[in-house]
C-alpha cells in the first residue's frame, strides 16, 4: 500500500488521530511520518529550540523502535492487503469490499503495471494474440500516418499489416 501522503514510497507505519467517529487512520512511509510528527510538534504553544528538537528526536526513535505496525485484515477471512497484494489473490468475497479503495493498486501490482485486465493466455493462444495485438498497433499507426499525410511511411506500414495478416511474419 502507497503512502497516503507522498503516493510514491510504501507505507510502513499506520497513524490513528483522534477517536471515536472522529477517529482518522492514516498510512505514511517512514519519512511522512516523520515529518507529520515534526510539524505537530512544531506547531505546539512552546519556543522551539534544539534541545527541543534533540529530545523529540531521541524520544520518536525510541518510540519507533517500540512500534508495531497494525496491518489491516479482512474481518470474514483474515486475509491481509500484504498477503493480497504478493499472492495476487483474494481470500474471500467479502475482501472486495473491505480492500476495496486499494483494489486498482492491487490489480495494477499483480499485472505488471499494465492499467487493464489481461487475464490468462493459454500457452497456444498466445502467439496468435501477439499477431492480433501487433496487427491492431500497426493499424493505429497506419491511421495516424494517413491523417497527418506521412503516405510513404504509411504504405510501408499498410505492406506490414498485409505481411502479418498472410504469413504470420513481419518481412
Amino acid at each position: 500500500m502507497k503512502c497516503e501522503l507522498c503516493n510514491e514510497r510504501e507505507a510502513q507505519v499506520h497513524i490513528t488521530e483522534g477517536s471515536g467517529p472522529t477517529e482518522k487512520v492514516r498510512y505514511l512511509c517512514e519519512q511522512c511520518a516523520e515529518k507529520s510528527l515534526y510539524a505537530k510538534e512544531q506547531n505546539k504553544d512552546n519556543p522551539f529550540d534544539i534541545q527541543t528538537l534533540l529530545s523529540m528526536l531521541a524520544a520518536h526513535n525510541r518510540q519507533a523502535q517500540n512500534v508495531t505496525v497494525e496491518v489491516p485484515a479482512c474481518p470474514s477471512c483474515g486475509s491481509t492487503i500484504e498477503s493480497v497484494v504478493n499472492n495476487g489473490l483474494f481470500g474471500c468475497s467479502y475482501c472486495y469490499e473491505y480492500f476495496g479503495d486499494h483494489v486498482p493498486e492491487i490489480v495494477r501490482r499483480v499485472q505488471l503495471n499494465q492499467h487493464h485486465h489481461a487475464g490468462k493466455i493459454p500457452v497456444q493462444a498466445e502467439d496468435s494474440l501477439r499477431l492480433k495485438r501487433d496487427i491492431q498497433s500497426l493499424e493505429k499507426l497506419l491511421s495516424e500516418k494517413i491523417d497527418t499525410q506521412a503516405f510513404e511511411e504509411a504504405a510501408v506500414i499498410r505492406d506490414r499489416i498485409q505481411a502479418l495478416k498472410d504469413g504470420g511474419q513481419d518481412e
